[in-house]
């Protein structure tokens, strides 16, 4: 079955003094010198004039097919394949065919737009799209048939990025046999077939070169069936006994076909979850964070400001925590507090003349499977990497020359002796003292029991007087002072406390920051509260579905300990049955970074909003957008309108929300008494 699809033909156009080559109907051409200018200048008027219509392609006077050695009637010499159309009322037309072959591995919803638009200079384009179904038995033997083969292949020895190679390959196989035996996609034999088209061999040629090369940037190369091409054009006609190559044929699947057209759009094929937002057709896009298909349940969400950041993560949180997942969210500049407050969650605001506080020396116990049994530990290793990091900010903020290498592992061994001196190690009963607690039983009586009790941690005051008595610490002592006690800012000495904050009993809570100084303790105290509910919550109870939320997730970037700690904590999370999203508008700070690279590779999920033009050309190399995907974040995506990608999986999404959510998600002062009244209006109308 061939699907023919054309856009309107655009007509070369012509300057001054520059005239388009005639041709007769015979091939020959008789032009005496003497009338050869008039006879330009009526060729040009006629050429201009008229219009190719169907009898000229499907009754020519002339169709031949050139060879590269062949010789032009104005003595160009033709150095490739052509098919050659004389008509009865538009000169002669040079035809090359083309067929596709998609090299990225993915689709993507639009990916020939650029086909279909005719963007490569003056000349004309065809488009044919020739689809054949095949039986899903047939398409699940070929696949298990190649799983096989590859099984085998990796028995032997080879190189490391052959062997790599290998293994995408059957991991995409394995996924797509799935498809096929759970119905989700149906297979199809299909060929995409280009057909350009001039009035001139050179622009033809300069046309088709643009063509060639815009889409191999986009990993589809354009191959020519050179010694076929008559018999190429031919398959675009009803005359055509079988448009298919085997060597120009492919399989793709629904969604795969779904994205070559117009019409179409990508596809995502999560089947459950939540209705995260809806395609450009009006289709819901189901999203599972927890679908078998994702190596990890990590996400990162990027676009400008009032691109639809916040509205898109809380329609995610909230239709996730009614599913039971719980939710932790680092909330910079408050855009969360109404939302978690009005769902009468804890909202814990730190600051300066806040009852909360927290210690990011605190450690914990956490569950790990090693060698197949589950293992109980503190993270003590982890909490001095982390806390080690923040003391290196700390000092890097007032005097970044002070931190020698010397003091580095000063440091470092101070602080392994401050656990040392509390009995601390990474056995969860090193945690606790024995008390003695009162109780009554049923009758009165009094008894005492026998209870836990932790420890105190360590403090950052405590590091101080360590670092106070060295001499080769004593200048970086002076300078984390402020941050202690024991200094004359309390603004900055928040975080010398013990931790009186307790979230285990919430299903969604937010850490507040913005009553921190936004110079040097938001920054800090970003990346405290991240790294404290690490301790607290992403790294406990490995039998809960659970998501932390960091919003400006682009400042700990900034800094190589803290990205540092933070890629680590993207790749290590899963094994806790935890998600770390990102929210962030700084998007190229991850892409110059090697840790943020490490970041965005360990999320699967990537939510693309409207972006600036100024970072759009970063974003599109780090992650192969093609020119249609970039001029619609920049041109065309509107608040909450971009483009979602899950693996290679991409499809345009609106994330909308309802009336009451619309109320409940607005973070603008200047809208939310319109959207009050929108939901309130909504509510009477229902009521009626």
């Amino acid at each position: 079955m061939g699907i023919f699809a054309t856009k309107k033909k655009k007509k070369i156009s012509t300057q001054k003094g520059e005239f388009n080559k005639s041709q007769k109907p015979t091939g020959e051409i008789n032009m005496s010198s003497e009338n050869q200018e008039d006879d330009k200048v009526a060729n040009h008027v006629l050429a201009s004039e008229t219009k190719a219509e169907g009898i000229d392609f499907v009754a020519p006077s002339l169709i031949k097919e050139t060879l590269p050695t062949d010789i032009t009637y104005d003595g160009t010499k033709v150095n490739d394949y052509y098919v050659e159309i004389g008509g009865t009322n538009e000169f002669a037309r040079y035809f090359r065919s083309f067929y596709a072959e998609i090299t990225g591995g993915s689709t993507v919803a639009g990916m020939l737009n650029p086909l279909l638009v005719g963007e490569f200079g003056q000349g004309d384009i065809d488009l044919a799209i020739h689809v054949d179904p095949v039986e899903t038995t047939d398409e699940l033997e070929d696949v298990a048939r190649r799983i096989r083969g590859i099984k085998s292949d990796l028995y032997r020895e080879m190189p490391d990025e052959k062997r790599d190679k290998l293994m995408d390959e059957l991991h995409d196989l394995t996924a797509r046999q799935r498809r096929l035996r759970q119905n989700i996609e149906k297979p199809f034999r299909v060929s995409l077939q280009m057909v350009s088209s001039a009035t001139d061999i050179k622009v033809l040629k300069k046309f088709t070169n643009n063509m060639i090369r815009r889409f191999s940037g986009n990993d589809i190369i354009l191959r020519s069936p050179d010694g076929k091409q008559l018999d190429a054009l031919l398959n675009i006609t009803p005359l055509a006994d079988n448009p298919f190559y085997k060597e120009h044929t492919f399989s793709y699947e629904t969604s795969n076909i779904a994205d070559f057209f117009p019409f179409g759009n990508g596809k995502i094929s999560h089947s459950s979850g939540i209705i995260w937002g809806r395609d450009h057709l009006g289709r819901p896009i189901f999203y599972d964070g927890w679908d078998r298909s994702l190596m990890n349940h990590n996400f990162v969400i990027t676009g400008g400001s009032g691109a639809g950041k916040t509205t898109a993560t809380l329609r995610l949180i909230h239709h996730d925590t009614l599913r039971g997942i719980k939710h932790g969210i680092i909330c910079p500049k408050g855009d969360y507090q109404r939302y978690v407050t009005e769902m009468g969650c804890p909202y814990i605001d730190l600051g300066p003349d806040s009852p909360y506080h927290i210690n990011f020396f605190d450690v914990d116990i956490e569950e790990v499977v090693i060698n197949g049994e589950t293992v109980r530990r503190v993270n003590l290793e982890d909490t001095i990497i982390a806390a080690r990091a923040i003391i290196y900010r700390m000092i890097k903020i007032l005097d970044e020359g002070s931190l020698t290498g010397i003091v580095k592992v000063r440091i470092d061994n101070k602080i392994r002796e401050l656990y040392r001196e509390k009995g601390i190690t990474q056995e969860p009963e090193s945690l606790y003292v024995n008390g003695r607690e009162t109780k009554k039983d049923e009758t009165g009586n009094t008894f005492f029991s026998l209870e836990k009790i932790m420890k105190e941690m360590p403090t950052i005051g405590d590091l101080y007087q360590k670092l106070k008595d060295d001499p080769e610490t004593v200048v970086v002592a002076e300078l984390l002072k402020n941050f202690t006690k024991y200094g004359d800012s309390p603004t900055q000495s928040i975080f010398d406390t013990q931790s009186n904050v307790k979230i285990q009993d919430t299903p969604l809570f937010a850490f507040g920051l913005s009553n921190l100084d936004a110079d040097i303790m938001k920054p800090l105290g970003l990346f405290i509260a991240t790294k404290w509910l690490s301790t607290k919550f992403s790294h406990k109870n490995r039998h809960i579905r659970k998501r932390l939320v960091v919003d400006e997730a682009q400042i700990p970037m900034q800094e190589v300990e803290t990205a540092q700690w933070l890629e680590n904590e993207y790749r290590v999370v899963r094994f806790f049955n935890t998600s770390i999203g990102a929210i962030t508008q700084g998007f190229e700070v991850f892409t110059r970074s090697e840790y943020g690279l490490g970041i965005l590779k360990n999320a699967p999920t990537k939510l693309f909003l409207k972006q600036d033009s100024i970072d759009i050309d970063d974003i599109q190399g780090k992650f192969n957008l093609t020119e249609y995907e970039k001029d619609f974040l920049v041109t065309e995506a509107g608040e909450g309108l971009g483009i979602l990608r899950i693996n290679e999986e991409r499809s345009i999404i609106q994330v909308s929300s309802t009336p009451h959510e619309a109320m409940l998600f607005e973070t603008n002062p200047d809208r939310l008494k319109e959207v009050s009244d929108a939901y309130y209006a909504h509510k009477a109308r229902r009521k009626i």
